[in-house]
């Protein structure tokens, strides 16, 4: 494990509040509490929809500083010289940069100043060799951040990292190789372990295993070449040689059959020291029963704190663990992302 260097943090800067503390003052512009409620399907995606959403959006690109791709990215840069909080959000496993549900993150982003960028690293996992946490992918994400930096005014102490599903896998590669660029990550039911997922979904009506394969060059079989292509496209590869350095809060739907669960309990495993870890038996048990176990409820910080974000959501919190910089949520909840809570997390993080 790295030596830890984020600071260890304050209660008032985990998920969810103490009992009577007042508003943030953040502005939440829209009305969709959860990407699943967001009109249309997951995978929608068109720029008219986000003009007419976010009048001030750009559609921009970025020349890649691996070959001569031009990525493409919506930007938003606020009006003025202060600098501001950059949000950097990564789309999902199956569209690309225009996916519309992450619309209302970026009307959140402009309601409260901040400037936001939402890059399209190679689009779809769709099954292409340059797809799903590429080297080219991980280029991509760093051309748009370093692209955000030079075109808005950012304060660097609050640089914020979101994504969801395939966006959150994508997001724990990008921090765990930049664990000191970040402020603050939220990860929502993230894919870790491609081979584990894989196996999950070989043989499913889904099309996620053939993608897998196409992306790593064949079926990820113990001791061949796909599967270690696999294991290197995983953030469960990286992650753990920037346990400690991570500011980052990984959130999960307790009845996810998309994403399994385990995949969020191995990545905070991966996170913390050896004594803050779940069990296998532990792991095991709430992938079964899609309940957490007593003595994980004995340790949870749930029974102490409000989620107001979770129950206007009804996704009521069902476990909360900190360990050092790393927060684990399972909620009540499928393969979902609620918008309110993991902004208000990100807004209160800020590196020294």
């Amino acid at each position: 494990m790295a030596e830890a260097q984020a600071r260890e943090p304050d209660s008032e800067r985990l998920m969810g509040q103490e009992a009577e503390v007042g508003e943030s003052g953040l502005e939440h512009p829209s009305e969709y509490l959860v990407v699943t409620d967001f009109p249309g399907e997951l995978t929608d995606a068109d720029l008219a929809t986000w003009q007419e959403h976010v009048p001030d959006i750009q559609d921009v690109e970025i020349p890649s500083s691996a070959d001569d791709y031009q990525q493409p990215a919506l930007f938003y840069a606020p009006e003025g010289e202060e600098e501001r909080p950059l949000l950097m959000v990564l789309h999902s496993w199956s569209t690309d940069y225009q996916q519309n549900i992450d619309i209302p993150l970026a009307e959140f982003a402009v309601a409260n100043d901040w400037a936001f960028i939402h890059p399209d690293f190679r689009g779809a996992n769709d099954g292409r060799p340059e797809s799903t946490a590429s080297e080219l992918v991980i280029s991509d994400m760093e051309d748009a951040l370093e692209y955000a930096r030079e075109n808005a005014s950012v304060d660097e102490s609050r640089i914020y990292l979101l994504g969801y599903s395939g966006g959150a896998m994508n997001a724990l590669h990008l921090a765990s190789r930049q664990p000191d660029t970040f402020a603050g990550v939220a990860a929502w039911v993230p894919v870790y372990d491609l081979v584990s997922w894989h196996a999950w979904h070989e043989g499913s009506a889904e099309d996620y295993a053939e993608q897998i394969e196409g992306a790593c060059g064949g079926v990820p079989e113990e001791g061949s070449e796909a599967h270690d292509e696999c294991v290197q496209r995983s953030p469960k590869a990286h992650v753990p040689d920037a346990a400690g350095e991570m500011r980052v809060v990984i959130a999960h739907g307790i009845h996810d059959d998309l994403v399994p669960v385990d995949q969020a309990l191995h990545a905070y495993n991966d996170l913390v020291e050896e004594e803050a870890r779940l069990s296998q038996e532990q792991i095991e048990a709430i992938e079964e029963n899609r309940e957490v176990p007593d003595e994980l409820v004995e340790r949870s910080l749930h029974q102490e704190r409000e989620y107001p974000h979770f129950d206007a959501a009804e996704a009521s919190v069902l476990l909360h663990l900190q360990s050092g910089p790393a927060e684990l949520v399972l909620f009540d909840g499928e393969h979902d992302m609620l918008y309110r809570p993991g902004l208000e997390w990100l807004a209160k993080q800020e590196r020294e």
